[in-house]
């Protein structure tokens, strides 16, 4: 028996260790490998690199970087172009720059030109999710995306799991074009200070109390402890000038600071750039730091948990290695929130006009950082939004679902009071909406919200046919049974609406609404020697 003031007992699991050599990535990919695509089922947060306003971004960066290329090499557009995502994830991003490179591809007269996108992770459940989800399977269907099992700490060969393709020096042709979302924040890190004029590491020491162990190991990572010994960094800590004249500018430049050094990210840029022939375009979004000030005056380094953890990226260390190894950059000015940043190897954006034009107006203008503030003020005051407002918000989204389940009720909710040019323009991209679903376990159904907008609206029809789609996702549910029902009487359609509302019944067995339907319809449907 323990007494309340008896204090828990810490466990110590490892002392002063190297940042990057920490049990604590080994725990990160042990959870993402358990977790699989539940990971990010109200876990961990994806949405800001995962919409199809970003995807629009990157569809614009990638083919005004083909083209750029072409032009600069004719030879270019006999060979096809890989895109590599790593660290996919749940795979939305995915599917909606996909859908959004293709339809590109028409406008600009590019279906000629052999593009595969390659969905990475060293996850083998989230390989088999992607394989199989619906709204991949046209692109699988036309050999436009193709899968891969791709580690990024360790040095394995990427190989395409439906084309059999091994991707390196012979294959890549053209550059690799890299897509890296919120997973230079997820993989190793080495963490060091600057005290009057010197550079120290950080060496990690972890610890939890004794109630967080289960097995030897600890339950949830939110209840460990670090602590720091600092350590005096001997010159050439690297071993690497690109990287070592990294480490002299903070010496130099910074006063007083904490900082982390991504080696875990530029340890897989240097691979996948020796597979590439030291030609790759890379396109990443994710939490950092850009800039020298901006890396003055921090603490040690902490942990942001959400299932999972992560790190800010110093983008202001990986621009300068591209540049120390002949490549060059391009950071976006700062602003609160999310930043993206372009990388290319052997080649310089001034020397690449379409590609620069489209970092102009996509990164350093209305950026997918920009995107995310608007929509996340407009979303506080969604309830207090007109139709016009909601419509034109969902417009700026690229009629994104998961804004508009948070949204549907108030719509439906305002259809009465609203003009008939908001309702019909609404009415019209619906299906633009419905092809922009991609299933998530646990998640809600925007085919059946689609059907409910119709339904409200009376285009019964409509309704039906959204109604009919979202059974293969939410399954029998009263009421979908019972919408169903409605919408097919007011067509017409007594027979199905009987077999609806009997249907509803069987899942909800006390509903009055619901029996007295049923004898109506089934007084309706009578023969006539029985009505008499």
């Amino acid at each position: 028996m323990t007494s309340e003031n008896t204090p828990i007992r810490k466990i110590v699991i490892e002392q002063r260790k190297k940042f990057s050599e920490s049990c604590l990535w080994r725990m990160q990919r042990a959870y993402f490998d358990q977790e699989g695509i539940n990971a990010w089922v109200n876990q961990v947060p994806f949405y800001i690199t995962s919409n199809p306003y970003i995807a629009r971004v990157y569809a614009e960066l990638t083919l005004s970087y083909i083209r750029d290329t072409i032009k600069k090499n004719p030879q270019a557009a006999n060979h096809p172009f890989y895109i590599l995502e790593l660290g996919t994830g749940s795979g939305r991003f995915s599917f909606y720059v996909l859908k959004t490179i293709h339809e590109f591809r028409k406008t600009l007269n590019m279906e000629d030109i052999s593009i595969c996108y390659v969905m990475s992770d060293f996850t083998k459940s989230n390989i088999q999710y992607y394989e199989t989800h619906p709204a991949l399977k046209p692109y699988l269907e036309k050999g436009l995306v193709d899968f891969a099992i791709f580690d990024m700490e360790a040095e394995r060969p990427i190989t395409l799991l439906k084309k059999n393709i091994r991707l390196n020096a012979e294959t890549l042709v053209n550059p690799l074009i890299i897509y890296a979302n919120y997973i230079f924040d997820t993989i190793s890190h080495d963490s060091f200070t600057v005290h009057e004029g010197k550079l120290y590491e950080l060496l990690l020491s972890l610890s939890t109390p004794e109630t967080n162990m289960r097995d030897n190991k600890p339950v949830s990572m939110e209840n460990l402890s670090i602590d720091y010994n600092v350590h005096e960094a001997k010159p050439g800590y690297y071993n690497d000038p690109h990287l070592d004249s990294i480490l002299e500018i903070y010496k130099k430049n910074l006063k007083e600071s904490s900082f982390l050094f991504p080696i875990g990210s530029i340890r897989a840029i240097k691979l996948l750039k020796k597979l590439a022939n030291n030609k790759v375009f890379i396109v990443s979004s994710d939490k950092g730091y850009s800039t020298l000030p901006s890396l003055e005056n921090l603490g040690h380094p902490s942990l942001s948990f959400h299932g999972s953890f992560s790190m800010m990226v110093n983008f202001h260390a990986i621009a300068n290695y591209f540049k120390n190894s002949g490549g060059d950059y391009f950071l976006q000015t700062p602003r609160k929130g999310i930043k993206t940043s372009v990388f290319v190897s052997d080649d310089q954006l001034q020397d690449l006009p379409e590609t620069s034009r489209a970092i102009e107006h996509y990164v350093e203008g209305f950026s997918p950082a920009d995107y995310f503030t608007i929509h996340r003020r407009l979303s506080d005051s969604f309830q207090e939004a007109n139709l016009d407002n909601i419509a034109a918000h969902m417009n700026l989204t690229g009629w994104d679902p998961h804004i508009y389940l948070k949204l549907a009720s108030r719509v439906t909710s305002l259809v009465e009071e609203s003009d008939a040019d908001t309702i019909n323009f609404m009415a019209a991209k619906m299906p633009r909406m419905a092809a922009n679903y991609y299933y998530m376990p646990k998640s809600e159904c925007i085919l059946f919200e689609i059907a409910v907008f119709y339904h409200a609206i009376k285009r019964f029809d409509e309704a039906l046919n959204y109604y009919h789609q979202a059974l293969t996702y939410v399954g029998e549910q009263f009421g979908l049974y019972y919408n169903m029902a409605l919408c097919q009487h007011h067509v017409g359609l007594f027979e199905d609406a009987l077999k609806s509302f009997r249907n509803a019944l069987r899942m909800d067995s006390n509903s009055k609404e619901t029996q007295e339907w049923i004898a109506f319809l089934e007084k309706t449907l009578a023969p006539d020697t029985e009505k008499k």
